[in-house]
């Protein structure tokens, strides 16, 4: 990745606060769905999908699949927006600030980072328990190389290196699933069919005396009350996870506006596969062949410290492939752990280096210094991480704990979040107040029914799900019930002036306006984009969360072995088309630059003199009309090169 970053440098992409940040905001649909399907591929995400697989059979890898592929769906109306009424913000907290001021600012950016430490730390929790199983190396060890390691690339590449390094990493992570999915339904001796799986199914649901959490104790079944349960708390807590980390904000800023809705659509439904095809692969694996020698545990089942650490994934693949599977999942945990973490750092560092540093500490820092700073605070929150989550598996908190509880950091800020992109009455009064709220709610529940259901306040009853879960909605409720009050008697009649007017000032104190120099920028085709967001996100919501999963669940329909093939199949033929989304289909948008890279790698000149006459050819002027923007263009030099979504901007 350091040695992309000096080709992109060759290539024109000067190293600066822009650059580091958002990437230029140039970034093509199929590197934006890369981006933001990796982002959500955590090492959690991995471990707990096999994980309730093995506890609830297809429910539970059906049910993580649903509900958390839709949330990334959902942010796109908060992507176009952003685009729409603040073109030129760098963060969420700053749009925050602009409008509602500094307590606002501070109290947004507590759960914001509150939620980024949340998610890392479960991620090396969960990846460094993995590893640990794997390969004997100490969890200590593992909590420190981490971060430190994604730091490196991080703090030399940036956001633009980040996503490159997430488009590989995503790559080698669908490639292992495949494998995973052949090797376990197309070959061996083990299983080698879909019909051999769904017989082994059925015995472990009588070896087990069908203690299963579904309808009659069987793996076959959606009829799962566990598992809605599940799926209920994990789309609530992890809808306010997406929508508090910066990360996936930048990633919609850094889009160009036309790739910011197809990316994330895209990026949504390629991401349904990685649990889908994974936890139907592995998940149902462990629970079949846990009675097998090859079964790391065996003659025994997993114990509850085990099945919370996340060990079924790994325990799976070394059943199925002894040292290969145990090799693979050690690359998965790896691919996964820090292509997520790298994109947080970039998050939590634009944050600290705009939202603190520029905005409180020193106002008037230069390009420079702002971007030095960034890179100061991606090493700082790496070894901050390292330092938290060694603290935590210090104390025997483990990754189901911290996937129940995040909720209760995240939901409350649900409802005031949403009224900041589509609402004119909020005001800062009834912002601030509803996250504030809805947190002590959400806390207050949680507790209280803790301690209700398990007779004490302990680490166990406060992880369960039944807490979390009405803590959640206890959170969001409070939350939503202020805001809307409170707006209802101060109606602010905010005219989104002041987000328009965000400008990027350079070092010489000039004013830049990032719209008015991108000749993409059209208010009129955003407006219009953000309409079909809003139809294709409760298109997929209702059918993806409702419609199919429900159905399944209401009639208890227990699977066929006709149909438990089909449902194996479609997990193949979804992986596949993840595959080709994010992996093939970026090649194919970006085959230009790709090819140009080669030339400047091989060529031997100078990207400059080599491309002067395609940038020349490139080169055009633009205007818009006035009805649109209210200004007219000066004339600007832009060599669009398509390529891997890429844009470059020349000298005029």
């Amino acid at each position: 990745m350091i040695g992309v970053t000096e080709v992109m440098k060759r290539r024109g992409n000067v190293e600066n606060s822009e650059e580091f940040t958002v990437a230029k905001r140039s970034l093509g649909t199929g590197l934006t769905a890369a981006g933001v399907t990796s982002s959500w591929t955590w090492s959690t995400t991995l471990l707990s999908s096999v994980t309730v697989a093995y506890e609830y059979g297809v429910a539970g890898s059906f049910f993580y699949a649903a509900c958390n592929s839709t949330q990334i769906m959902i942010f796109s109306n908060l992507a176009i927006q952003c685009k729409r009424k603040a073109p030129n913000a760098r963060t969420f907290l700053e749009i925050i600030r602009v409008r509602y001021g500094t307590i606002a600012h501070f109290s947004f950016m507590f759960f914001s980072l509150a939620s980024n430490i949340l998610v890392v730390s479960s991620i090396l929790i969960g990846g460094a328990a993995a590893i640990n199983s794997l390969t004997g190396m100490s969890v200590y060890a593992s909590l420190w190389l981490l971060p430190l390691s994604v730091s490196a690339y991080t703090m030399r590449g940036g956001l633009r290196a980040t996503i490159l390094t997430d488009y590989i990493h995503t790559a080698i992570i669908l490639i292992i699933i495949l494998i995973f999915w052949f090797k376990v339904y197309a070959s061996g001796t083990q299983i080698g069919s879909p019909g051999k799986m769904w017989d082994l199914l059925i015995e472990a649901a009588k070896r087990n005396n069908y203690s299963a959490p579904t309808k009659d104790g069987s793996y076959l079944s959606i009829r799962s009350l566990g598992a809605l349960k599940f799926a209920i708390l994990s789309i609530l807590e992890y809808t306010g996870v997406v929508f508090l980390d910066n990360s996936f904000h930048q990633k919609g800023i850094a889009a160009d506006p036309a790739s910011a809705i197809p990316g994330y659509v895209l990026g949504g439904l390629a991401w349904y596969a990685m649990p889908f095809t994974l936890a139907t692969t592995m998940g149902i694996l462990a629970v079949a062949l846990e009675n097998t020698p090859a079964f790391p545990t065996y003659p025994r089942r997993m114990n509850t410290q085990e099945i919370g650490a996340g060990l079924a994934l790994p325990f799976a693949a070394q059943t199925i492939a002894g040292k290969g599977g145990a090799g693979a999942v050690l690359v998965l945990m790896f691919m996964s752990c820090t292509s997520a973490i790298s994109s947080v750092m970039i998050g939590v560092s634009t944050v600290l280096s705009y939202d603190v540093y520029k905005t409180y500490i020193n106002p008037k820092a230069t390009d420079s210094q702002v971007l030095r700073a960034g890179h100061w605070c991606v090493a700082g929150f790496a070894i901050f991480m390292a330092a938290f989550a060694t603290m935590l598996h210090g104390i025997n908190i483990d990754l189901g704990f911290i996937y129940n509880m995040t909720g209760i950091f995240t939901g409350s800020a649900l409802p005031a979040l949403v009224g900041t992109f589509f609402s004119s009455r909020q005001g800062a009064v009834a912002a601030t107040a509803s996250i504030w709220t809805g947190f002590f709610a959400a806390v207050i529940t949680w507790l209280n029914l803790a301690q209700r259901f398990s007779g004490e306040v302990s680490i166990a009853s406060v992880g369960a799900t039944d807490p979390c879960l009405y803590g959640c909605i206890a959170g969001i409720g409070a939350a939503a019930v202020v805001t809307i009050v409170v707006s209802i008697f101060e109606n602010t009649n905010y005219s989104w002036e002041s987000l328009a007017a965000i400008r990027l000032v350079d070092d010489e104190g000039n004013d830049r306006d990032v719209a008015y120099a991108d000749p993409t920028y059209d208010p009129e085709r955003l407006r219009k984009a953000a309409y079909v967001a809003r139809a294709i996100t409760l298109f997929l919501f209702l059918a993806l969360f409702i419609i199919w999963p429900l159905t399944l669940y209401g009639t208890a329909y227990q699977f066929s072995k006709k149909f438990f093939t089909g449902w194996v199949i479609v997990s193949l033929l979804w992986a596949f088309f993840s595959f080709f989304s994010v992996t093939i289909f970026p090649i194919i948008e970006g085959r230009h630059l790709l090819w140009s890279w080669a030339r400047d790698l091989f060529g031997g000149k100078r990207a400059s003199e080599k491309h002067g006459d395609e940038f020349d050819h490139h080169r055009h002027v633009q205007q818009y009309d006035e009805s649109d923007i209210g200004v007219k263009e000066k004339e600007v030099g832009v060599s669009k090169t398509a390529a891997f979504g890429l844009k470059e901007e020349s000298d005029s």
